[in-house]
């Protein structure tokens, strides 16, 4: 049996309270369509806590999935699971944070090549290219690969690396690094359920006539690290102002989340003092399912992103998968997704020695930091107009592009074919000779904090195996006398107390109750043992023998 673990700690694929961003969209739409597309024959979900459970549950709940197929396991059971062969793929949703702690715990505990995967999403901070230096220690074997959703992710990635082992080797610490395989696959879309928007209950909405040409944007509202709108407006009132013959009337629909800032006002300001506010429309904060409606009520789709955040851009093909042209910067991951059979790539170009920005990155906050890199871009601003404007002028030329965006979204990123593609590179990697793990790696994890060490100072003494214990008085009142907090469900249930309880009806030592508790703990750590007899002294349940 296929087995596929993926680490589903909140904000992976539930959102954790902060704006809800494109990566957890993205990995969230990835998730479903590997369940139901997927190859696997057991999709496991890898949660840090109990309390992590209400938001998969509510995330799944709606897709179609084979009963059984979806599992939920705690982190503490990766080291049984992947000492039985029970996992064939680790994945995580990222190419960084917990990436390289999986291949730790892989390493230690792993029996055969089990391969460990990532996805690359935003590559832009400073603080995620620094972690990229743990591959010091914590080195990617042969069957490993981070999956690049577009060409210009994967040379980003590749020259990080060489960038990050170019230092290392300067400064003596390695002969060289590791490499990951970077694979390129792109994300997918689901083409079906974004074709099936209202065109005419959403014009209506929006109050927008139903000969108008609408122009789309979707993006998160901020300046800081997506996309300046400004310049967009700029482009808009030429287009309203200046109407070719034939031109129909123009509108600008943007709608996103708002993230942190006033710009939707500051758009609403500025488009009063460029004399176009009656053509201008925001969706701040939209349901997800308004997105095929406003899809579907548009006729031209635009994505002018002069940001590094930015690394595929999901929302242009989802604008393909509905049919519509689409002209977008000359940037990121658009020069994959965009060519001129499906609409236009506006040209861009850089003119600042970002040398002494990139020395004074880590200490400066990342939102400045994003805007000073997203002003340091040119979208050209005659090139916009004109692809755009040949798009309002031609009806015949939309509906031909169109056709071809959605042929094209359909051929290459439904989410059938990605997945697809997916799988041909986990197998790929499942077949790669694995070197067994050398000494050091079985030993665990290099940066690892060591409690037993780092805090042996802290208590008076450690439990003596010797000590004998009995129940106490409390543990024999009516009733349960004791409360098993939740999120120690994984570790300790009520029968252990109980069988525990039991064993010490007659006085016994700390290491003779151990051995008792580790013959019905097969399943679990070979610590929880020593847990289960510190938690019963904790709480009185048990006491030294008299």
């Amino acid at each position: 049996m296929r087995t596929l673990a993926t680490l589903a700690v909140p904000g992976t694929y539930t959102a954790s309270g902060e704006v809800l961003v494109g990566r957890t969209v993205a990995n969230a739409q990835f998730l479903k369509a590997l369940a139901e597309h997927g190859a696997f024959d057991e999709l496991s979900l890898v949660i840090g806590e109990s309390g992590d459970l209400p938001a998969l549950e509510a995330l799944t709940a709606k897709w179609k999935v084979p009963d059984g197929r979806l599992v939920i396991h705690h982190v503490l059971q990766l080291p049984r699971l992947l000492s039985t062969n029970a996992i064939s793929v680790l994945h995580h949703a990222s190419h960084v944070e917990r990436l390289y702690d999986l291949v730790a715990v892989r390493d230690r505990y792993a029996t055969r090549a089990t391969p460990v995967t990532g996805q690359i999403h935003s590559l832009s901070y400073p603080r995620v290219h620094q972690e990229l230096a743990r591959a010091v220690f914590l080195r990617p074997a042969t069957t490993d690969a981070i999956f690049c959703s577009s060409t210009a992710g994967q040379q980003v990635m590749r020259a990080s690396f060489e960038q990050v082992s170019a230092e290392a080797q300067a400064r003596g610490l390695t002969e060289g690094l590791t490499p990951w395989a970077l694979p390129h696959v792109p994300l997918g879309v689901d083409v079906a359920g974004l074709q099936s928007g209202n065109r005419a209950a959403m014009r209506s909405a929006l109050a927008v006539p139903a000969d108008a040409v609408l122009i789309l944007g979707l993006a998160r509202f901020t300046e800081y690290d997506k996309v300046d709108l400004f310049p967009l407006l700029q482009v808009i009132r030429a287009l309203v102002q200046s109407p070719t013959p034939t031109s129909k009337p123009v509108y600008l629909v943007l709608a996103g989340a708002r993230q942190g800032t006033k710009t939707p006002e500051m758009l609403e300001l500025w488009a009063k003092v460029l004399g176009i506010e009656h053509r201008l429309r925001l969706k701040v904060d939209f349901t997800d399912a308004e997105k095929a409606s406003l899809l579907a009520a548009a006729d031209v789709f635009v994505s002018p992103v002069d940001n590094v955040q930015e690394t595929f851009g999901q929302s242009v093909v989802e604008a393909m998968a509905a049919g519509l042209p689409v002209v977008v910067s000359d940037f990121d991951g658009y020069k994959d997704t965009v060519d001129e059979t499906v609409g236009a790539r506006v040209i861009t170009r850089s003119g600042v020695d970002l040398s002494e920005l990139s020395h004074l990155a880590p200490l400066l906050y990342e939102r400045p930091l994003h805007l000073l890199l997203g002003q340091s871009l040119e979208v050209d601003l005659p090139s916009l107009e004109q692809h755009l404007r040949r798009l309002v002028d031609d009806a015949p030329l939309r509906e031909q592009l169109g056709k071809a965006a959605r042929a094209r979204a359909k051929a290459r990123y439904d989410w059938p074919v990605v997945i697809a593609q997916y799988d041909a590179v986990w197998r790929g990697l499942e077949q790669r000779p694995w070197q067994a793990s050398t000494t050091a790696a079985r030993a665990g994890h290099p940066l690892r904090l060591d409690f037993d060490t780092v805090f042996a100072s802290y208590p008076t003494e450690r439990i003596d195996s010797t000590r004998r214990l009995q129940r106490s008085v409390l543990s024999r009142m009516q009733g349960t006398p004791w409360v098993i907090y939740p999120e120690l469900s994984s570790v300790l249930v009520d029968d252990d107390v109980r069988v525990a309880l039991a064993f010490c009806e007659e006085p016994h030592t700390v290491g003779e109750l151990q051995r008792h508790l580790d013959g019905r703990l097969e399943d679990r750590a070979s610590w929880v043992s020593g847990f289960i007899v510190t938690w019963l002294l904790k709480h009185g349940l048990l006491e030294t023998a008299k």
